[in-house]
């Protein structure tokens, strides 16, 4: 699946089941899956079934499905029934035979390779540099993505799933003297408590957490990263606004078309521009079409523009940055 296809909401679920397929779960033979069982995943609405399809695979059928009895869920056994379609068990409070969706007792994992270059090709971290992803530096655990280039220096990126049970093992790993001073340790889990003394120079950052806000397509705020990896340890930064204006040179700059900054041309056009920057600054996405035209006009009762499009007539670029919902309200296109 390409990056255009996958949206941000979607990369944060399918970065928490990513984490959570660290976790075990039985089989019916007695075997330790490492995957998230059928019954979870709509516990994960941003991820469609072509999702799913597409960046998970199906290692195995749990032992087990939780069932109510009375006000509680409790654990039955399950076993295969002669319909390859479902799974049977007996029901605690009947004792009847009830049947369950195969798909509800599956288990399914995230594809490793996969999840590991996507993530790597949107830090831009060049394929010479990823053999790590396909040798893990600890299996299931710990992978290098590979270097990533950061203001002038070239910085070792890691990505570690279920921290919180591993600490020891993996911060033991970056004591090595083989490795370098400094990196980035990316975690699908939570941050670590400020009082936990990090390795050397490392820094232990949340992924989902330098992802930009507001982006439809899954961007990292790279300029937090920067501030995070030199930032004193424990110290918070907050993170970047995925738009920029100058209001110097009147030029515009959205995080997800940074290769084309928009040097605006036209007094009432950058009044426009900055008014929406103004108020996507206050926690506004949208706003509607009379407020931006009452800012470019002010109190001026004759030649005003009655539409937007009207403001921007002979630009033939606008369109790229600002987005209309459809409801009469105009925002940065961040797609």
């Amino acid at each position: 699946m390409s990056q255009k296809n996958l949206k941000t909401p979607s990369l944060l679920d399918l970065i928490d089941l990513f984490e959570q397929s660290s976790h075990a779960v039985g089989d019916g033979a007695g075997q330790r899956l490492h995957g998230v069982p059928g019954w979870d995943l709509p516990h994960r609405p941003a991820l469609s079934d072509r999702d799913l399809a597409q960046w998970t695979e199906r290692i195995g059928y749990a032992g087990c499905y939780p069932t109510t009895r009375g006000d509680e869920r409790v654990p039955v056994e399950v076993e295969e029934d002669d319909d390859l379609g479902r799974y049977r068990y007996r029901c605690p409070e009947t004792f009847r035979t009830k049947y369950v969706a195969a798909d509800s007792v599956a288990v399914y994992a995230v594809s490793e390779t996969k999840f590991l270059n996507f993530l790597a090709d949107l830090l831009e971290i060049p394929q010479a540099h990823r053999r790590g992803i396909t040798a893990p530096a600890i299996d299931g655990v710990l992978w290098n993505l590979g270097k990533m280039r950061i203001g002038n220096v070239q910085v070792d990126v890691w990505l570690v799933r279920g921290l919180s049970s591993c600490i020891e093992q993996v911060f033991s790993h970056f004591q090595a003297a083989s490795l370098p001073d400094q990196g980035l340790i990316f975690t699908t889990g939570q941050s670590l408590p400020g009082i936990v003394p990090l390795p050397r120079s490392y820094r232990v950052i949340p992924i989902a957490s330098v992802l930009l806000d507001h982006s439809v397509k899954p961007t990292f705020d790279i300029d937090l990263i920067y501030r995070l990896l030199l930032a004193p340890t424990g110290r918070n930064e907050k993170k970047s606004l995925p738009v920029r204006f100058d209001p110097f040179s009147n030029t515009l700059t959205i995080a997800t078309k940074s290769d084309k900054p928009w040097a605006i041309k036209g007094k009432k056009q950058a009044i426009a521009v900055k008014y929406l920057f103004d108020q996507f600054t206050n926690g506004r996405q949208w706003v509607p079409a009379h407020e931006i035209l009452n800012a470019v006009y002010g109190p001026q009762k004759t030649g005003r523009s009655q539409r937007i499009q009207n403001i921007f007539s002979g630009n033939l670029v606008w369109e790229d940055y600002i987005a209309n919902d459809g409801n009469g309200q105009y925002g940065f296109n961040l797609d």
